[in-house]
């Protein structure tokens, strides 16, 4: 009985270590991806147009360094859940970062976080994709064949 409930919270946190990780990283190499550069028409002629656009250059480079170094840890936590677990751990990383997606780009577009009342409405279909990841995780964790 006790080793039920070890491994029950052990999946847990497990699950929630990856899924803390998982959606950070989705986040951003997303939102980097999705970026776009302030516009500078408004300081068209005007003597601050250089200054703007240095500023615009800066955060050009800032967003590239800002996106590749996620999305190199990104494939490297896959492979580190690959390499020293098994797939299905990264089978469920991958499912976590799948059923956050609709809300994050939800979130990019509209500007406003997410709530039960406001929100794209597949969000049936990628709970189950996020409540199948933890049957996974414990499964991967604890019954996976070594």
């Amino acid at each position: 009985m006790i080793d039920i409930a070890i491994s029950i919270v052990g999946s847990l946190l497990a699950w929630l270590i990856i899924m803390l990780i998982s959606v950070n990283l989705l986040g951003y190499v997303v939102r980097g991806l999705l970026w776009a550069p302030p516009s500078t028409d408004e300081f068209k002629d005007t003597a601050l147009e250089e200054f703007v656009q240095q500023d615009v250059n800066k955060s050009q480079t800032a967003n590239f360094v800002m996106t590749l170094i996620p999305s190199i840890l990104a494939v490297v936590f896959f492979f580190v859940l690959y390499h020293y677990w098994n797939i299905g751990l990264a089978v469920a990383a991958g499912l976590i970062m799948l059923s956050r997606l609709p809300d994050l780009l939800w979130e990019i577009k509209n500007g406003v976080k997410v709530t039960k009342t406001r929100g794209p409405k597949l969000g049936s279909i990628f709970a189950m994709e996020f409540l199948i990841s933890i049957p996974l995780v414990w499964y991967s964790l604890y019954h996976w064949p070594w």
